[in-house]
């Protein structure tokens, strides 16, 4: 038999815990959504969105879908850097150690103060 076959011990034991995973595994229904005005000097909130499984959540904010460094809470104040950007933000959410992903619609471009 091959190795890691589903007929081996460890290959019933690999299946074992992808299926384990897959039943922790949180599922988005509903996609995360920015609200706030799309001004520079003003805050943007990103939603967890709606999972099942009542995972916790970390937030990554994106600039034209970049990951902004060292943006990684819920809410953002736009800056000058984010002026004529589409911002965006992604939703981890984990579950007794597994994980998935769900990104928000972009906002429009991001407007310049007056």
């Amino acid at each position: 038999m091959a190795r890691g076959s589903r007929y081996t011990r460890a290959g019933r034991q690999a299946a074992s815990r992808a299926a384990d995973a897959v039943s922790k595994l949180p599922v988005n229904s509903v996609l995360p959504a920015i609200t706030g005005t799309a001004t520079e000097g003003e805050t943007l909130t990103c939603s967890s969105g709606t999972w099942s499984k009542s995972p916790s959540y970390t937030y990554q904010w994106r600039r034209d879908g970049v990951a902004i460094i060292g943006a990684a809470a819920n809410t953002r104040v736009l800056a000058a850097a984010d002026v004529g950007a589409v911002m965006s933000c992604t939703v981890k959410a984990t579950k007794s150690g597994v994980s998935a992903v769900a990104t928000s619609a972009g906002t429009e471009e991001i407007a310049a103060a007056e």
